[in-house]
């Protein structure tokens, strides 16, 4: 998958005071808080982790905390923590779409993909004109093999985000593959190409596709650009199939 850039998380509380005049242990939890935010807007998972961690332990029923603890720890691959994190605050909060959907991500990252979709279900539910969470329901359909259910959520991906995100073109096109449906597969990867043309995994998964087509000079076409954009790997692939 295309990476993509660390964004804060929807639904983070931002302190806009300090509170003064409020008790020492509420400043702490506050100045903490706020710690553990910046820390996460720095990428700085570890720290985001021990700030909030700090901020849980003054006061237990900080749902916020435990909702961006558990944001940090998917980032740290702690998906089993994030869980925990994440049913806590949906105990506290029920009605947070957000919850649900980092839930789901955290439940991906287990290969429980049928507790990701559930969890999807209901954050759709709540909020049905969020692409991301559309995305990753894709990606939990495409976990249980329903590549069909996968490509109709990333359409409305899609659509909702007016075609802005090479990402969710990029993951349709790997769901038209599952499917060989190749000729889907190599216009999507096409746009993908032409709207972010210094992506070697663009090049690579049009290559594979044009190569299992028969077409081995545009493969190996695609594959020397991967290579060129950094892709050491695909020099191997043109080794093996370029140069026979």
């Amino acid at each position: 998958m295309i990476p993509l850039s660390v964004r804060r998380p929807a639904g983070w509380l931002l302190i806009l005071s300090l509170g003064w005049g409020l008790p020492v242990h509420a400043q702490a939890e506050k100045l903490l808080f706020k710690r553990g935010l910046d820390k996460l807007a720095a990428s700085d998972f570890i720290g985001a982790d021990e700030d909030f961690t700090m901020v849980i332990n003054l006061n237990p029923r900080n749902d916020a905390a435990y909702f961006n603890r558990g944001y940090a720890r998917i980032e740290l691959a702690n998906y089993a923590g994030a869980i925990a994190d994440f049913n806590i605050t949906l105990d506290i909060n029920p009605a947070n779409p957000e919850g649900y959907y980092n839930r789901a991500r955290a439940k991906i990252g287990l290969e429980d993909y049928l507790g990701a979709l559930m969890d999807l279900n209901i954050a759709i539910k709540g909020s049905p004109k969020e692409d991301r969470f559309m995305q990753v329901r894709a990606q939990a359909k495409s976990g249980l093999q329903d590549y069909r259910g996968a490509v109709s959520d990333l359409n409305e991906a899609i659509r909702i985000s007016r075609f802005k995100k090479p990402q969710y073109i990029f993951d349709r096109a790997e769901a038209y593959i599952n499917l060989r449906d190749f000729e889907r597969a190599i216009l999507d990867l096409d746009w993908v190409v032409r709207n972010n043309p210094g992506d070697p995994q663009a090049y690579n998964a049009r290559a594979s596709v044009k190569f299992q087509g028969g077409d081995i000079d545009g493969a190996c076409l695609d594959w020397s650009k991967a290579g060129e954009l950094g892709d050491i790997n695909a020099y191997t692939l043109i080794r093996k199939h370029c140069n026979q």
